[in-house]
């Protein structure tokens, strides 16, 4: 089969018979995330500075019903973004009926083709679930660029952030299970001893709920920097003490490390390890064969999609994003096959065909998906805000259908989401193999779109895809032009020597044939520094969280250079380095 073409499956499970910032405006995505227009009619793209991974995180309920709002009383009305592809039917609802799932289906083959074709994406796969049926099931486009296999229903991608409400599934269960006496409240230090924060206090009563529900008060992100460098998944979970705290319980910061930190707590409290926990409570009962949390199971996977960036025009796979080292909160591997099984688990109640006991109960279900932290608050007076339960988004329709997801992505080379209504027994999975360039979500979204509305309500794709793009920040800016009237740097010899860090260890900057560079972290990665203007630098970030150039600035307060401040990493006001 060729990579244009879908490969479907048959849809069967065990027991089923198959069944065919000036004055912005502020664009309120379901799920939390906030995307800005600049105000002058352009789409609406990422907030300077902002990690694609944090756009990412709440687009995972993206669907019907994005609301463009105003944020001040004295602003012009805002541009609209890309119209509507189609006016709603008069005769279609808004609701989810059979007949809406129905007429989706249908066209969905077409959505994809054409989704695929605007953006060349190397490889998408999609699975979708009803009244406890696998109704979609197809591959399409390649799984390594430039070499020969097709993408196919049993292909397995890299799912990113997606791992996250998977995490909570398998904790779900476990204490359906009664595995072992231990809860969603249960705190970290009574399962990991050496665990804390900057304040001891909120490091002892910390829970896992906290850790899930990104309230523990870490900062955003925090420790992602640190698996650039070449630290392990428990060095950096050690280091989450040396980051500065907000208000415990009173903010919303997503921390792929801290959700890691509770769930290995968790499973060190049943005696597994978080692997084995996952295959024991989900994979084994659901028959998810392709699907683990670990990077070894993935290489041997003779059936793999492998991540792709686009180079100079060409799509450039990647086969060696290893993720273990926060595996709960982006390290799982699954094919659409895999996850039509869990999500046919989700919108059953918990139950599976041919399984005499629920996977999970209905309780346990209930707690993940309760609203834990406000992502958002209302745009206006009587508006809904956004939530977030226990590693899912959670928003409500204006139809007033709870809606669940997640979207996942990788710079490196993945883009992934779903999307579930448990009320309507709905769900969808889309996985591509590309960097983010909105394909899951406009997919998503347009089907939910011809679900209830018999139309797109706007080009999904074109409006999406500025919002998922790399973000500019002010130092790519700033140094991708030569300095004003710049100043030469002193000698540079004076800048040589070791700047400790308490987070990042140390940085060794060196002198080689003329040309400065350092070094930092445990995989010594080399970094070289170009000059600027006087004692500024910049060089070029690498890795996941790679955002372009940053500048490099030693500080001399008199004669001899004392510290020196990577811009990249300093968000946290973490980034000075002082010189031994």
């Amino acid at each position: 089969m060729g990579p244009g073409s879908l490969a479907s499956a048959s849809t069967g499970l065990s027991g089923c018979a198959p069944r065919v910032r000036r004055n912005r405006f502020d664009v309120r995505l379901p799920g939390g995330v906030m995307a800005h227009d600049d105000g002058q009619g352009s789409a609406p793209t990422a907030a300077t500075g902002m990690a694609r991974r944090t756009l990412l995180r709440g687009l995972g309920a993206a669907g019907v019903g994005a609301a463009i709002t105003g944020t001040g009383s004295t602003a012009a009305a805002p541009a609209p973004g890309p119209r509507a592809v189609a006016s709603a039917t008069s005769t279609a609802s808004g609701q989810i009926t059979a007949e809406g799932v129905t007429r989706a289906l249908a066209v969905l083959d077409d959505i994809v083709k054409k989704d695929k074709a605007a953006t060349s994406v190397p490889g998408i796969a999609v699975a979708v679930v009803y009244e406890g049926q696998v109704r979609y099931l197809k591959g399409l486009g390649e799984r390594q660029a430039g070499v020969v296999g097709d993408v196919d229903v049993d292909t397995v991608f890299q799912l990113a952030s997606v791992s996250k409400p998977l995490s909570s599934t398998v904790i779900a269960a476990a204490l359906t299970r009664r595995l072992a006496k231990v809860d969603w409240n249960d705190t970290l230090q009574t399962f990991r001893p050496g665990f804390t924060l900057a304040d001891a206090w909120v490091g002892q009563h910390v829970t896992v709920a906290d850790m899930f529900s990104h309230r523990s008060g870490l900062p955003d992100h925090a420790g992602d920097l640190l698996e650039d460098l070449g630290y392990t998944g428990e060095q950096i979970i050690s280091k989450l003490a040396l980051y500065p705290l907000a208000r415990f319980r009173d903010n919303y910061a997503y921390t792929n490390y801290g959700l890691t930190a509770g769930a290995q707590a968790f499973a060190t409290a049943t005696g597994r390890s978080w692997q084995d926990l996952s295959r024991e409570m989900i994979f084994a009962p659901l028959g998810m064969s392709s699907t683990s949390y670990s990077f070894a199971d993935l290489q041997a996977s003779k059936n793999r999609a492998a991540l792709h960036t686009l180079v100079n025009g060409q799509w450039t796979p990647d086969l060696g994003a290893n993720n273990d080292g926060q595996a709960p909160a982006g390290g799982a591997n699954s094919s659409v096959r895999d996850l039509a099984r869990w999500l046919t688990m989700l919108i059953s109640g918990g139950g599976f065909p041919g399984l005499q006991t629920p996977v999970v109960d209905v309780p346990g279900l209930q707690t993940v998906w309760k609203p834990n932290n406000v992502t958002h608050g209302p745009e206006e007076l009587g508006g809904r805000a956004s939530f977030y339960g226990l590693g899912w988004n959670v928003d409500y329709e204006d139809t007033g259908e709870l809606r669940l997801g997640h979207s996942g992505g990788f710079g490196r080379g993945a883009s992934t989401v779903i999307t579930v209504y448990p009320s309507k027994k709905l769900a969808i999975a889309v996985l591509t193999n590309s960097d983010p360039r909105g394909v899951p979500e406009a997919i998503a979204a347009e089907f939910v779109d011809i679900v209830r509305y018999n139309a797109s309500t706007r080009d999904w794709l074109a409006f999406l895809a500025p919002i998922v793009a790399e973000p500019i920040t002010p130092d790519q800016t700033k140094y991708s032009k030569p300095a004003v009237n710049p100043t030469p740097a002193r000698n540079l010899g004076a800048y040589v020597g070791t700047y400790p860090n308490r987070v990042y260890g140390d940085l060794t900057v060196s002198l080689r044939d003329g040309a400065l560079s350092f070094t930092v972290g445990p995989a010594g990665k080399r970094f070289p520094l170009t000059h600027y203007s006087g004692d500024e630098f910049y060089f070029q970030t690498t890795g996941e969280n790679a955002s372009g150039f940053s500048g490099a600035l030693f500080a001399a307060p008199r004669t001899k250079v004392l510290s020196l401040t990577i811009n990249a990493w300093n968000r946290d006001k973490l980034g000075v380095f002082t010189r031994r």
